[in-house]
């Protein structure tokens, strides 16, 4: 091979190839270089690729497809190549920018391959534009990162609604490069703006118009949602809509709430954009969409629920008012009977009466109240709440293990509520056994009782069980009801009051026999 004097000029001298000129015709880029990286040879794909002429490509030094900032790396390792035979990469792949005619840059990949002949010593790159591969990658990953911030989000529940409501908002519009976003409530004939983020004077939270001059007509119109990437060139110049907002390029989904209409999800820009939105990009507005409309649903149930509890416990506060009245002043006429007879013993029997009435009253009306389903849950630790419901039962004559924790969420008030009234069941009933074993607890009576909580292990949720000595299966099916006692002083009202609160909970309660022999419960769905 004549080495190469830097005068030669190979514009002027074909390259003769064997299969030019299948290579002429390829879907792939071809090129070929000398060992002094000049160019020999380039069919017309790589020409579309990277937009050179080919005739100004042929001769000239490859370095002119190269970015500026790799030219020195790639020339350092093509001549090490040349020296030692080392290959440093992967010729059957190798990932890269090229430099486009148009001063960007091109992602391709490609494989080489080292051609010598008797007269020549050349190489031949295969190139592929991976430009819509990179995109979609790129489009892929943000996808992916936007809906985990969306899960996020909706599963924060430290959050209030109207935060996790702006939060989603805040995202859409960053996602989506669109400066607007806003929540809509759709009546008949007029939409009101009852959320929003960005600054346009026309889409801030309590802004009105009428539904026909608006872009969530059409939203709510058909599948539930609109996409505008350029709404002079798709037809919207004329409606009134966008003489209203003056809104270039837009895309919302409709909120359902209960089956029925509520609102739309809605971003949007005063400027049309370059390309239309991906289906990574419609597919964010739908989830979100479809997430708020949930949302706004629990969170419409949840003010009905809060409504239904205030005026349960006005009830009961004035069922409470009404009932001791009559009862207070029976009790007051009882007393001064009994300093006039002292050792009457109806009168005793009546005063005792009372004090039973009002402790039963006491009862109902927290009976009443603790089955207010619970509307605003909070993680709580069950250990820590099953300590303090073991403190204010205060029973030495036993003892409580907790044999793990979880994070449970609910109400803690009504969960240690619950918590102390499983406690007093098992130690009231459990210390008056016949059975003499003990194991770890405290003796009273007869026996010592040992009450233990842990969580269950192949569902969410947890248990209480003791070692007394148990409930009849035979009325597991009663025993949580109102009403239902084995005790001649019981009101029936204990357990009740565990079911109410598991209710409120939306939990399942499940009774069985404990391996100790005692009673288990397992609250599940926690």
């Amino acid at each position: 091979m004549q080495p190469d004097d830097g005068n030669q000029d190979w514009s002027e001298i074909p390259l003769e190839l064997p299969f030019e000129r299948l290579l002429a015709d390829a879907p792939f880029g071809v090129l070929v270089i000398d060992p002094s990286s000049t160019i020999r040879y380039a069919n017309e794909a790589l020409v579309d690729i990277l937009g050179y002429e080919r005739a100004s490509l042929v001769g000239g030094p490859l370095t002119r497809l190269i970015p500026d900032r790799l030219q020195s790396s790639h020339l350092e390792a093509f001549e090490a190549y040349l020296e030692s035979g080392q290959r440093h990469l992967d010729w059957d792949h190798i990932e890269l920018s090229a430099a486009h005619s148009a001063g960007h840059e091109v992602p391709v990949v490609i494989a080489i391959r080292e051609t010598p002949t008797e007269d020549e010593h050349l190489f031949t790159g295969i190139i592929v534009d991976v430009s819509e591969q990179s995109r979609l990658e790129r489009e892929l990953e943000a996808s992916v990162d936007v809906l985990h911030e969306l899960y996020v989000i909706a599963s924060d529940s430290t959050l209030s609604f109207e935060q996790r409501r702006r939060s989603v908002l805040e995202l859409g519009r960053n996602y989506l490069d669109l400066p607007y976003g806003f929540v809509t409530e759709v009546a008949p004939t007029e939409q009101t703006i009852i959320a929003a983020v960005g600054e346009h004077e026309l889409l801030q939270s309590g802004e009105t118009c009428p539904i026909e001059e608006s872009y969530c007509r059409r939203t709510i119109e058909g599948d539930g949602f609109l996409a505008v990437a350029n709404a002079v060139e798709e037809g919207w110049d004329e409606d009134p809509a966008y003489d209203r907002f003056g809104l270039g390029s837009y895309i919302g989904g409709k909120l359902v709430v209960d089956g029925e209409l509520f609102g739309t999800l809605c971003f949007a820009s005063n400027e049309p954009r370059d390309e239309p939105f991906t289906d990574s990009e419609r597919t964010f507005v739908e989830i979100a969409s479809r997430w708020l409309g949930y949302e706004v649903q629990q969170r419409l149930q949840r003010d009905r629920l809060e409504r239904q509890n205030d005026r349960l416990d006005r009830f009961a506060s004035r069922a409470s008012h009404d009932l001791r009245n009559p009862l207070s002043a029976a009790k007051g006429r009882l007393e001064l009977a009994r300093e006039r007879h002292e050792d009457n013993e109806d009168i005793r029997a009546a005063l005792d009466a009372l004090a039973d009435a009002d402790a039963r009253i006491d009862e109902i009306l927290e009976f009443a109240r603790l089955g207010g389903t619970v509307t605003e849950p909070q993680s709580v630790s069950l250990s820590d709440v099953a300590r303090a419901a073991w403190d204010r039962v205060g029973e030495s004559a036993a003892t409580m293990t907790i044999e793990d924790d979880i994070e449970v969420q609910g109400d803690r008030d009504r969960i240690k509520r619950l918590l102390e009234n499983l406690f007093r069941n098992a130690v009231e009933h459990g210390s008056t056994s016949s059975r003499t074993e003990s194991d770890d607890g405290v003796e009273r009576g007869d026996r010592r009782v040992t009450v233990r909580v842990g969580t269950l292990s192949e569902e969410s949720g947890f248990y209480v069980t003791d070692d007394g000595p148990g409930i009849p299966v035979e009325d597991h099916e009663t025993v949580l009801e109102s009403g239902y006692t084995t005790s001649e002083d019981g009101s029936g009202f204990g357990l009740a009051i565990v079911a109410e609160i598991a209710a409120a909970h939306e939990w399942d309660v499940r009774l069985s026999e404990s391996v100790d022999g005692g009673v288990r419960f397992e609250f599940i769905g926690t």
